[in-house]
């Protein structure tokens, strides 16, 4: 097995793994020496501080999680739990820092859409409880690894990690079923972003761009209060952008004519397909319908980031058949 290897932090632009760490960093992350406050800087000048933010505030590349355990060092090993690619130990307690780093970047925000965020807030809270991690840790900074105030580890693991491999690790039953907890790590996220949007969708079209962009910001700020560790300015001003530019896009459901008429052509395609079944085959009629649900829970769980094999799998179908549904809603 491989051995984790303690890394000199002064040395970072050499590892690999600490040098993708900063080409991942936003360009002016929050950052501070001390606890309790912090300020925007670019991030040549960021890294050089003891604390730092590890991700932009609407695209999620790593996962990272606080234990507060003499033996963190060992955690992931004591519970038989993916390597994470770096680890930031404190010298003074032995508590430590975790840093997975995900392939695929899980963009929060900007397509509107709740569900990637909500795979993420999965295997987020899936991971923290076997790894017996803080719940309150917000994630919003990180013990720096390449800042000399703490001892680094890298432990040999490849460079990435899919939510789904992690997630075959976990058990994301009890968690995708439940509304994002307020307190704890990308939950809040999903709970500002679900509460704003609602808010915003009957009053958008009454509104300019700019107007309905305060209203929401007002809106976010106070729900935000509501959290023990509220969110970031910046992330509540990401979200409420990616909320104003969904309203005043064509996209936005009812209020969209170009939506309304995609809506009547989907719907008229059914119809014709569905009469076209039943003229041929009504047996076969049936025998869909029969399988809807299925079909759905396909639809649902692809959608939530499960590949095919994962999907077969769970609903005793064969991957073809499968497939073959998930390219029916494509061209739904």
């Amino acid at each position: 097995m491989y051995a984790i290897k303690q890394i000199d932090p002064t040395d970072w632009q050499s590892v690999s793994t600490l040098a993708q760490f900063y080409a991942d960093l936003a360009t002016k992350p929050y950052c501070t020496n001390s606890k309790g406050f912090s300020h925007i800087r670019t991030k040549s000048h960021a890294i050089k501080h003891a604390y730092i933010q590890p991700n932009h505030p609407e695209i999620i590349k790593w996962l990272v999680f606080d234990i507060d355990d003499p033996q963190a060092l060992f955690a992931y090993h004591d519970n038989n739990l993916p390597r994470p690619q770096i680890i930031i130990k404190n010298p003074e307690n032995g508590h430590a820092h975790y840093a997975y780093r995900l392939t695929k970047p899980v963009d929060k925000w900007r397509k509107a859409s709740t569900k990637p965020v909500e795979y993420l807030a999965s295997v987020q809270k899936a991971l923290r409880l076997a790894l017996g991690a803080d719940k309150g840790y917000s994630g919003n900074l990180i013990k720096n690894p390449c800042h000399t105030s703490h001892e680094v580890y890298i432990t040999g693991a490849k460079p990435s990690y899919t939510l789904a491999e992690l997630a075959e690790y976990l058990d994301l039953k009890p968690y995708q079923q439940q509304e994002p907890a307020n307190d704890e790590g990308y939950g809040r996220n999903v709970n500002v972003f679900n509460h704003v949007r609602h808010q915003a969708y009957p009053i958008a079209k009454d509104l300019t761009r700019r107007e309905l962009e305060r209203v929401l910001t007002a809106i976010a700020e106070e729900f935000n209060q509501r959290f023990d560790v509220p969110l970031f300015p910046n992330e509540l001003k990401y979200i409420v952008r990616s909320i104003t530019r969904y309203c005043k896009s064509g996209r936005f459901g009812a209020y969209s004519e170009k939506s309304k008429a995609r809506f009547s052509r989907i719907q008229s395609c059914r119809v014709k397909r569905a009469n076209r079944k039943g003229a041929c085959n009504k047996g076969g009629q049936a025998r869909s319908a029969k399988y809807e649900d299925k079909r759905k829970q396909a639809q649902e769980m692809h959608e939530q980031g499960y590949n095919i094999s994962h999907i077969s799998k769970a609903l005793a179908t064969h991957r073809n058949t499968v497939s073959t549904w998930l390219k029916e809603y494509e061209h739904e």
